[in-house]
């Protein structure tokens, strides 16, 4: 990437996660309303609902995933109408797989015996499915024409609506609410989308070129389904072993993991499409520099900014914010150090998708899911609970980063830039990250002060032992940004 480049798609990356921030920012008091108001049974019954969606998301077969990704390299070559065919062909071939898909809940629930809220969950997730879908399409659009100023502003608009509605809907009706007030977040957000960037007509729906989308990105979906299946097992598990209760404190434990990966999710949407313009304009040697070392080593440097702060300070926000809930507080902090893995997983999947080696990687996500769902089935029946679900999950996204680490590294046989320089990079953060929190944690015993003056003390030198590796690594590695870097491109 040029420097001008660099520092648009560095503004795109900023202003994208700064919009999902403010979401998340204002989704821990949401999350933080739905336990306090519910009851940990119906906030477990939310949690393995709200998968739902999620797993419906990916019922389009790859195809959305394919226009993510041709859009941008059809629309370097001026071939829009080739463009425009594939979009009509996307809309209504995923419509009528959502169809079917909310079809099929519904009448699941009618036809089994289910408490009211249960059945009423069901077919409320049957709604959210097709408006997800029609969302989930318009910011696919969105992505492939790298308009991330009207997804930031949209992510704002949905971010408030979302916290402005969930309290009060649950206040007055209860789970009932929960439901609800995700139906009428995304009608109010399709609405804002329509006023602001009307799609434009679709054409009708083409069999072949479905099917070719469908070529093309099932392998992508499948590696992006399964890795959503990693993680959300612990969910399905958890509930399955230890109930709805239980799966309800670790509730805390999903919202903050959702909260952290969120920043490299941001990154890695944005940077995909101008990689896959860039295929064809620059080497291979090139673009495995720009696009995975870069991002791979930076992202294992600010991760730790992001991840020692939330694991400092939940011990001292649980308990003022939702006190019935302090035994998640431990299970929270292991998950989301094992985010520090995943955030570096995500870095993968572009290389992986340029050079489609989807299929293969798909095995290592599939063994990462083995080794996710043995590990917290192990765990739990040694008896640690809450803290095995998460030691379990964190075990897994390590297993899965070095999983990947070496497949790269078997897959090219060409000579890899800077490979053995970068890499040995990654030895140092995670460590140094682990190894800090625990002498901080070891120091509270010697520390006799006010629980709030400690953690400021906490933050303090966590911070300061953070931008000492910083400040040292960036001397030694050509690729690694610092945080002054960044603010003066900006």
């Amino acid at each position: 990437m040029s420097d001008k480049q660099s520092t648009s798609v560095l503004r795109n990356i900023l202003k994208y996660s700064s919009s999902k921030i403010y979401r998340q920012f204002l989704g821990v008091f949401t999350a933080f309303i739905r336990p306090r108001l519910l009851t940990p049974d119906q906030f477990g019954l939310w949690n393995i609902l709200n998968v739902l969606p999620d797993y419906a998301s990916y019922v389009h077969l790859g195809s959305r995933s394919s226009m993510r990704y041709l859009i941008p390299y059809y629309e370097v070559k001026h071939d829009y109408e080739r463009n425009r065919k594939i979009k009509s062909s996307v809309f209504y071939g995923s419509l009528y797989l959502n169809l079917a898909i909310a079809t099929c809940l519904v009448l699941y629930s009618v036809a089994k015996t289910h408490s009211l809220p249960v059945r009423f969950g069901i077919i409320a997730m049957a709604v959210v499915i097709l408006l997800t879908w029609y969302y989930e399409y318009y910011f696919s659009v969105l992505k492939s024409y790298q308009r991330f100023d009207l997804i930031s502003v949209s992510t704002y608009f949905t971010g408030t609506i979302t916290f402005l509605l969930s309290g009060a809907f649950i206040y007055f009706i209860n789970i009932y609410g929960a439901f609800l007030s995700l139906i009428v977040t995304l009608v109010l957000a399709i609405c804002y989308l329509r006023r602001r960037y009307p799609l434009e007509p679709h054409g009708g729906f083409c069999y072949q070129q479905f099917a070719e989308l469908i070529k093309v990105g099932f392998p992508i979906m499948i590696f992006e389904l399964l890795t959503v299946f990693m993680r959300t097992s612990e969910r399905i598990v958890t509930s399955y072993l230890l109930g709805t209760e239980q799966l309800g404190y670790y509730g805390i434990a999903i919202m903050v993991f959702n909260f952290v990966i969120s920043i490299p999710g941001s990154a890695r949407e944005v940077i995909e499409p101008i990689f896959m313009q860039d295929l064809e304009r620059r080497s291979i040697e090139v673009n495995f520099v720009e696009y995975f070392l870069k991002p791979l080593i930076n992202t294992a440097y600010l991760m730790p900014f992001v991840i020692g702060p939330i694991v400092i300070i939940l011990p001292v926000l649980i308990p003022l914010i939702l006190p019935g809930y302090v035994q998640g507080i431990r299970s929270a902090q292991i998950t989301v150090l094992g985010a520090y893995f995943l955030s570096l997983c995500f870095i993968f999947r572009g290389i992986i998708v340029a050079q489609r080696w989807q299929l293969k990687a798909s095995a290592i996500v599939l063994w990462g899911l083995v080794v996710n769902v043995s590990c917290i089935v192990w765990l739990l029946k040694r008896g640690l609970g809450l803290e095995g679900v998460a030691l379990g999950s964190c075990l897994s996204y390590l297993v899965l980063f070095l999983s990947f680490l070496l497949f790269i590294r078997r897959m090219f046989h060409v000579k890899l830039p800077e490979w053995d320089t970068n890499i040995n990079a990654l030895l140092w953060p995670f460590p140094i990250l682990v190894i800090t929190l625990l002498l901080l944690r070891l120091s509270s015993s010697y520390l006799h002060i006010n629980i709030y003056i400690k953690t400021v003390f906490d933050l303090c030198v966590f911070f300061i032992s953070m931008i000492g590796l910083l400040y040292v690594a960036q001397k030694k590695y050509s690729l690694l940004r610092t945080l002054l870097q960044i603010w003066w491109e900006l």
